[in-house]
């Protein structure tokens, strides 16, 4: 025995609900900060780079002899760090600035205030990045947009070699003064054992931020940044 099943047209009005209701899953906030200084980059860079180092900083062409014979290769390898760049520009990745929120709320105490809050913002809040009102969900770029670093500076440093701690020359990639742009989604909907955040916790956290900063060699003050824009995105009347 066979069964007809019967297909009933979907209305654009049940469609439209349907996209309302989706909306509604989030409380969304536009976000621009901008960098006061340098922002520096903490990702271990590839052989490629360390040839680029040595040829800027001893002149030489054959940068693997030089590497060689300074005994720089190893240790540049693991010391020079920098971006992620695609080809539209030099980016970090959102869990950057999650991981930076978390700090961020644990710092100021707000776990401890608001039981639930870390889980949170572990699993309920997402970083969206946006550039000319487009979101690049995972990526954040530094705007104005460059697929190249501002520079590279140098740090002293130390390792722990098998002859014991040895001191080597950190090289880490910067961007000057840019400016990001991103959307953070928080979890609308009342979870069990999950502590809302409200806009202006985010605020406060955004705020707070700014004298810990993003990035890598914060140690030296750097990463610092000015909360420019912080606006709750509301919904559009047409529903």
């Amino acid at each position: 025995m066979t069964h007809e099943v019967s297909t009933v047209p979907i209305s654009q009005e049940f469609l439209l609900t349907l996209i309302h209701r989706s909306n509604k899953l989030y409380n969304k906030y536009a976000v621009e900060i901008k960098f006061r200084n340098r922002v520096y980059g903490g990702l271990p860079k590839s052989k490629e780079l360390v040839k680029q180092y040595v040829q800027a900083k001893f002149g030489s062409e054959d940068t693997s002899k030089v590497a060689e014979d300074l005994d720089l290769e190893e240790e540049l390898e693991k010391s020079v760090t920098g971006f992620k760049c695609d080809d539209r520009g030099i980016y970090m990745g959102s869990y950057c600035l999650k991981a930076a929120m978390k700090q961020y709320t644990s710092l100021m105490k707000l776990t401890v205030q608001k039981r639930g809050s870390k889980q949170t913002v572990k699993e309920t809040l997402f970083i969206k990045g946006k550039v000319d009102d487009e979101l690049t969900s995972e990526k954040v770029y530094f705007q104005p947009m460059t697929v190249k670093p501002h520079g590279l500076e140098d740090f002293a440093g130390h390792v722990s070699t098998m002859q014991g701690m040895r001191s080597i020359l950190k090289s880490s990639e910067f961007i000057e003064h840019g400016v990001m742009q991103f959307e953070i989604w928080c979890l609308a909907v009342r979870m069990e054992k999950r502590t809302e955040l409200t806009a202006q916790d985010i605020e406060d956290c955004l705020t707070f931020g700014q004298e810990c900063g993003l990035g890598s060699c914060r140690s030296f003050e750097s990463g610092k940044y000015d909360l420019v824009k912080f606006e709750e995105l509301m919904e559009e009347k047409k529903f």
